[in-house]
């Protein structure tokens, strides 16, 4: 049995259903996916100090979801959430300190996927008041040009 073409040669229209499937969206993003995936199993054997095993596991649960379309950001809310349930984990004297560092307007350097986010900001404390004692009060110098 032959299969029309309409006058095309048969490898051409093979070949263009290839590039057609080549080069869609889904091909881009696997490409995409498996360079991200590469990239991550390399920063795991290259980053002191991590467990690679772990690095490895959660690497290739990215790619497995960037595959499936799982693999989202998440929103403004999940992101706030997140930073106040990191907070909560701590003594009540530390909480407020630990969300007023989540807050945006902090100084932040690094990056998760270079092993860490360094977060800087000035947290101004009041000086404990004391009370001076009396002149003269026993235990205390004498003031200076005084003479006993």
């Amino acid at each position: 049995m032959r299969i029309p073409t309409h006058g095309r040669t048969p490898g051409l229209v093979v070949l263009g259903l290839g590039a057609a499937i080549l080069f869609s969206p889904l091909a881009r993003a696997a490409d995409t996916a498996q360079t991200q995936y590469q990239a991550d199993v390399q920063r795991c054997h290259s980053t002191p100090g991590i467990d690679k095993q772990a690095c490895l596991q959660e690497a290739g649960a990215a790619l497995e979801a960037a595959r499936r379309n799982t693999l989202t950001a998440p929103g403004a809310q999940a992101e706030a959430a997140n930073r106040s349930a990191r907070c909560d984990a701590l003594p009540a004297d530390q909480r407020q300190d630990c969300l007023t560092l989540m807050e945006k307007g902090t100084v932040t350097e690094g990056s998760v996927s270079s092993g860490g986010v360094i977060r800087e900001t000035t947290i101004t404390t009041p000086a404990p008041v004391t009370t001076m004692p009396a002149p003269g009060t026993p235990g205390t110098a004498p003031a200076s040009g005084s003479i006993n």
